[in-house]
């Protein structure tokens, strides 16, 4: 029996049944993990990332402590007491007495507003281009109540809402208005999750995306359209600058050609007003001189050798300068005798001078001439 006895182990204390307590934590208990610390993130194909561990619901439900009597809410947090299974009353940071098994602590939420992160999610846009996006979104809960008996678990709810409705403003947009409108799309979420946040009690504040990933495939086309636009712009900036430089060139020409039109006209004026006014100053002057030639006839009586004699010495003088500039010259048959030519230029001056008649002989012969070719007349007619 000894032996035996040796041999059979005795039995575990009643304690070492008892599982262990769990760890304390403060009355609001651990900080619930939005996308959980620690949680490694896996790379898929193309550059997409998915985390390795769900999300659960158990991550956003704050731990109930237990009814102490005298409990002390810290600053920030509120708890909702149920008395008898139904709802009491909601403690406000400080000091408060309960009633041992008569009220029990149903709910602990806090007042302080808190950033969650939305686990990144595939989504679809316009294009048909899977994208994945992540965000965070900041939450304050303002009525305890509707927060604990409106909805079960309402910031795990809301989370899921705002995946919903982040994937279906995606699929309104393009790629390329994704990157551009994200100002737009964190307002639209934040807009239709407002409603519903308000009737269970939370205030949705902003919501903010954090990373748009896209596969490396469409990274590259991406990548080749805006080295395709880039080099768009470029050759569109190079032509309407080479168009803009042949409309001024020809601008300018147009109007160099009309400035040297109008000095060309300005110019053919003045020379044809200089040549109007030499032609009637050199007419005047003829005149002129005419006039003092014709009194200097009439006063002197030996003013017609003196014309005679003028004229022969021009007549010579105008021979002369014609055997100089022509190559071929009619030469009269008496060139040896100079005199000749004097005497032939007189004849000349003095056949000139008769038939030209004095004023008051001309009058008288065409008064002459009217007669007769009154009479011409008469005598045809008769």
């Amino acid at each position: 029996m000894g032996g035996d006895s040796k041999g059979l182990q005795s039995p575990p204390p009643p304690s070492a049944l008892i599982p262990p307590p769990p760890p304390f934590y403060p009355a609001m208990g651990p900080p619930p993990p939005m996308m959980p610390p620690g949680v490694p993130v896996a790379m898929t194909t193309g550059g997409m990332r998915t985390p390795t561990r769900p999300m659960r619901p158990e991550d956003y439900i704050h731990r109930v402590p237990f009814n102490t009597v005298v409990c002390i809410v810290p600053q920030g947090q509120l708890w909702v007491v149920e008395r008898f299974g139904k709802y009491s009353r909601t403690l406000s940071p400080g000091l408060w007495f309960l009633v041992p098994f008569v009220d029990r602590i149903g709910y602990v939420h806090s007042s302080k507003e808190s950033a969650f992160s939305i686990p990144n999610q595939s989504a679809i846009t316009k294009v048909n281009v899977i994208v994945e996006i992540d965000g965070v979104m900041f939450m304050k809960i303002v009525d305890a109540v509707k927060a604990s008996y409106n909805i079960d678990n309402a910031i795990y709810n809301l989370i899921q809402m705002a995946q919903t409705t982040m994937r279906s403003e995606i699929g309104k947009l393009t790629l390329d208005t994704l990157f551009e409108e994200r100002t737009a799309l964190n307002a639209n979420i934040v807009q239709a999750i407002k409603k519903d946040a308000q009737e269970w009690g939370v205030e949705c504040k902003r919501y903010e995306i954090k990373d748009i990933l896209v596969s490396d495939l469409v990274r590259q086309s991406m990548d080749l359209q805006a080295e395709a636009e880039r080099r768009k712009r470029k050759l569109v900036l190079e032509s309407e600058g080479q168009m803009l430089a042949v409309r001024n060139h020809a601008e300018g020409q147009r109007v160099a050609t009309e400035l040297m039109a109008e000095a060309e006209r300005v110019r053919i004026q003045r020379v044809a007003q200089a040549n109007a006014d030499a032609i009637v100053a050199t007419s005047e002057a003829t005149a002129r001189a005419l006039q003092a030639v014709s009194a200097s006839i009439h006063s002197s009586s030996n003013a017609k050798e003196a014309m005679a004699l003028r004229v022969a010495e021009q007549y010579v003088a105008a021979f002369g300068m014609l055997a100089k500039e022509a190559n071929s010259v009619i030469l009269p048959a008496n060139l040896a005798e100079p005199s000749a030519m004097i005497a032939q230029a007189l004849g000349l001056y003095t056949s000139l001078s008769g038939k030209v008649p004095s004023p008051g002989v001309a009058g008288s012969q065409g008064t002459a001439a009217g007669s007769s070719g009154a009479n011409t007349s008469d005598s045809s007619s008769s």
